[in-house]
């Protein structure tokens, strides 16, 4: 089965969210999966702690990540590995292991000029591993605004995904408890596995 890393050096793009409905979705779909919570603020982890979740979620220790993505992909697990922001070192260890590299981001000035340290970060790394997949998800889309488009226009001939999250309140509220409305993030899941 797959890794894939949810990265990205800015916070609040909607990494965990994102692992969280990536697994849901995987797990709804038939497979084992276990999500690698790598951030220091442990989300994922506190999150599957208010809910039952159809997934496994492990504390990640940067230390042992390679041994604790190894032991569930032994076993046939999807892995998706949660990671924190501002962690330049955790990043390239998180993508070191990956089959897919996975980098959120919202569409705003902001979020687009913060991006780019992250890719430049994946670029050396797919300098030493050709077959790492680096995708570009745009979350908190809302396609009625103008910084959809300057992001859109922003980020051409970067691989930016055709699925978009929208800017949702049930994402928003979704914290605590097993994820619903999987619609979007099926087609996220659909395109990453194509």
């Amino acid at each position: 089965m797959k890794t894939i890393a949810v990265l990205s050096l800015k916070g609040g793009v909607g990494k965990t969210t994102t692992t969280v409905y990536l697994a849901a979705v995987a797990a709804a779909a038939g497979h084992e999966v276990t999500i690698i919570d790598a951030d220091s603020e442990h989300s994922a982890h506190r999150w599957a702690a208010h809910a039952e979740l159809p997934f496994s979620v492990v504390a990640g220790e940067p230390d042992r990540l390679a041994r604790q993505v190894k032991a569930p992909l032994a076993d046939g697990h999807l892995v998706i590995i949660d990671t924190p922001p501002n962690s330049r070192e955790l990043l390239m260890r998180a993508a070191s292991l990956a089959d897919i590299a996975l980098v959120p981001v919202a569409p705003t000035g902001l979020e687009i000029d913060r991006l780019r340290p992250t890719l430049e970060l994946l670029a050396d790394m797919q300098a030493q591993r050709e077959e790492l997949d680096v995708a570009i998800l745009l979350t908190r889309y809302n396609p009625r605004r103008r910084l959809a488009k300057e992001a859109e226009d922003a980020l051409v001939g970067l691989p930016v995904m055709e699925s978009r999250i929208r800017e949702l309140e049930a994402y928003k509220a979704a914290f605590g408890a097993e994820p619903t409305d999987l619609g979007e993030y099926e087609a996220v899941w659909k395109e990453l596995m194509a």
